[in-house]
């Protein structure tokens, strides 16, 4: 994968301001997944190796189904909003499009006390708003993972061989995000597996997928309650107040870290259903939009489809999520009635 020539000037200036600085802040994106975690855990490696200081930090927290991910400790958990970032002369944003991945709710109250000019992004999800914040310290590459941007841009291209424990932090992201190629295929992908096997990655663990119990029963209670909207195939779970009480009082208040199971085995795998949906009230004047579509066949972008009823949504073809400012009844009907509208036309 070659560098076009903006994408030549991004890189320069990211490598200009790495030069001048000491101290980076890695924030790593919600939802908390592979592909954030090891991508960040690698970038972590390639600033000390060239004798920076790297502290990573997760302002959503680390799920407990993420907690056995190589070397997840290292990555500190904060409250975005007391947080000191200060010290720190780069911020890079890893694995997200939006400000809200990064900084939750209140991004507006945090970016007050962020010069913008120190954030640098690594992403490979469609552009959205922080792209268009800061386009010459945003690399955003429609890839496989961002941990192939990260390593094709700037890891390769520096001559170093990662040792075998950072091939394998790649290594994890890229089959996460490809979903064991399953997914969308990108240009490179098959070659940069075989790299990082070369380099070590320890394929075996990477496909070694244990899920918690909590996980199936969350599993469980999810099918049990999910809606088929047969007209447009799509698979519909709506998590309002008060299935989210009922979730809290059998799961505790982090129930959404045990939706992984349900995600990735069900929502696009009913035949005769092309579109996973989970629409989860926030309680807070909005709705989470999560989705997952079919890879074979041409279908619906969910992320386009969203946005013309008020979504701000984003993500990849076929996995992605959004939010709504509204009611879960409004934002279930503007969502069904706009898919009606398009599979329809």
């Amino acid at each position: 994968m070659k560098p076009g020539c903006d994408t030549e000037n991004v890189v320069t200036r990211i490598r200009e301001l790495i030069a001048g600085a000491d101290r980076m802040l890695i924030v790593v994106s919600d939802p908390i997944d592979p592909d954030c975690l090891g991508t960040g855990l690698a970038l972590a490696w390639w600033l000390e190796h060239q004798g920076k200081q790297a502290t990573l930090v997760s302002f959503r927290g680390i799920p407990p189904a993420m907690r056995s991910f190589p070397d997840a400790e290292r990555i500190q958990e904060a409250d975005a909003a007391t947080f000191e970032f200060d010290p720190y002369q780069l911020v890079f944003l890893v694995d997200g499009s939006s400000w809200g991945q990064f900084f939750g709710s209140g991004w507006p109250d945090v970016l007050q006390r962020i010069d913008t000019a120190r954030i640098i992004s690594l992403d490979h999800h469609q552009p959205e708003e922080i792209y268009a914040a800061v386009q010459d310290r945003c690399l955003t590459v429609q890839t496989s993972c961002t941990a192939q941007v990260l390593y094709e841009y700037f890891i390769e291209p520096d001559g170093i061989r990662p040792p075998a424990h950072v091939a394998d932090y790649m290594y994890q992201a890229l089959l996460y995000d490809a979903r064991m190629f399953k997914n969308e295929m990108h240009p490179g992908e098959y070659a940069f597996a075989e790299t990082l096997i070369a380099l070590g990655a320890d394929h075996d663990r990477a496909v070694d997928t244990n899920y918690d119990k909590r996980e199936m029963d969350f599993f469980v209670w999810a099918a049990q309650h999910t809606e088929y909207v047969d007209d447009i195939g799509v698979t519909l779970l709506t998590i309002d107040s008060q299935r989210a009480d009922e979730l809290t009082r059998i799961f505790g208040r982090e129930y959404a870290d045990w939706m992984r199971l349900y995600k990735e085995t069900f929502q696009r795998q009913i035949k005769g259903y092309h579109y996973g949906i989970i629409l989860k009230d926030n309680l807070d004047g909005t709705v989470r939009l999560n989705w997952r579509t079919r890879n074979f066949g041409r279908h619906l972008s969910i992320a386009e489809v969203a946005r013309t009823v008020g979504f701000k949504a984003g993500g990849h073809r076929n996995a992605g999520g959004g939010v709504y400012s509204g009611t879960i009844a409004e934002a279930r009907k503007q969502l069904i009635g706009a898919m009606r509208r398009a599979l329809h036309a």
